[in-house]
């Protein structure tokens, strides 16, 4: 089910009523695969109202109408067999573009004010997506938290093993390849929980991207069943989500590294994305507010807006971007693009474009 939180508005001062509306940005919610046509159809028209609202008192009636008349016809033709998460649409003068975005986030609107795509993604944040692994003495239970909830994906007891005197090692690789088909682009952290050290050693011996496993404990004196102590733990990492996306994406970026499918830097990161890679494209939040400068700079235009046009050709494809804290991505120039190793494009590559000792995670 989709909820109808505020919207948060990027509104400038108008200062004349009249003035013209030329542009509009929106990032909405939709996901016809997992919502029904009565929800998304509420949706829509709840973003209707909140862009009439917004344009009242500043705006004509007759502009108003002629903008809420063009998100009606666009919205008329969005297709709802779509298997993305949201939609993103851009309007500037005449031009009109709908680009399907595959994540979660939350909804976002421009007004008359210069922005990219990169600025509408990165203002609407994702949700915290992340794996809870439980391990015990009798077995195992996978957890995985996504659309504000947490499912339980797999339990596993010791004994049922076919083999008994390897029942521990037969649980974890199980547990392992179950998170490796889960979690396929390491796009999520996963979280150990459990009483033993050993068993958190042992497992990461089992799991080939242990840079992406984090150990956490319950801190809570009280007694707690199992669906309890799940939600301690899950509204514990996300009260922190913040400090666990650095930690991921530093993670993320060693294991690029050790697979040489780690790009960095504007100019490589450009080509990569102009050959049509799909991964993960990191963008520092400092290099986020230049590209957002250098965009309304004539002189520096062409350059950056090359990079822009790559990105919204990459987030079309359905790859994802995430906006890393200042300063994390400062040793590959603020920006890093992490190649999906079964990309059908694997013929080209950069490399060279970075020292080991660039990145310490």
């Amino acid at each position: 089910m989709i909820t109808l939180p505020e919207i948060k508005i990027d509104n400038p001062d108008i200062k004349e009523i009249g003035s013209g509306i030329y542009s509009l940005g929106l990032v909405i919610p939709f996901q016809p695969s997992m919502a029904d046509t009565i929800t998304l159809k509420g949706m829509l028209n709840y973003t209707l109202e909140v862009v009439q609202i917004k344009l009242e008192g500043s705006y004509e009636t007759g502009e108003i109408k002629a903008v809420i008349g063009r998100l009606k016809k666009i919205f008329s033709k969005l297709n709802y067999n779509s298997h993305r998460k949201s939609v993103a649409i851009m309007i500037e003068g005449e031009e009109e573009k709908v680009i399907y975005l595959n994540y979660n986030g939350k909804p976002v609107v421009y007004f008359n004010d210069p922005f990219s795509l990169l600025d509408l993604v990165a203002d609407s944040v994702g949700t915290p997506e992340f794996e809870i692994l439980v391990l015990n003495h009798t077995g195992a239970e996978l957890y995985e938290y996504f659309n504000n909830s947490l499912h339980k994906v797999f339990e596993q007891k010791e004994d049922s093993c076919i083999d008994p005197k390897n029942a521990q090692e037969c649980l974890l690789q199980r547990i392992s390849n179950i998170i490796k088909l889960v979690n396929k682009k390491n796009d999520k952290p996963v979280f150990i929980f459990s009483e033993k050290e050993q068993q958190t050693n042992k497992f990461c011996e089992f799991f080939p991207f242990r840079e992406i496993v984090f150990k956490i404990n319950n801190s809570s004196t009280k007694v707690e069943d199992m669906t309890s102590k799940m939600k301690t733990l899950a509204a514990k990492i996300i009260s922190q989500w913040d400090y666990w996306q650095s930690r991921l994406v530093k993670g993320q970026i060693t294991i690029a590294k050790r697979s040489n499918s780690l790009f960095s830097h504007l100019e490589n990161v450009t080509k990569a994305l102009k050959h049509s890679n799909d991964g993960l494209l990191l963008i520092d939040s400092f290099m986020k507010e230049e590209i957002h400068k250098t965009l309304l700079n004539e002189t520096l235009f062409v350059a950056t807006k090359k990079l822009t046009d790559e990105i919204e050709k990459f987030l079309a494809r359905g790859n994802r971007i995430e906006i890393t804290e200042g300063g994390l991505l400062e040793n590959f120039g603020g920006i890093a693009f992490i190649k999906e190793n079964h990309s059908k494009f694997q013929s080209y590559r950069v490399t060279g474009n970075f020292k080991e000792e660039d990145f310490m995670a």
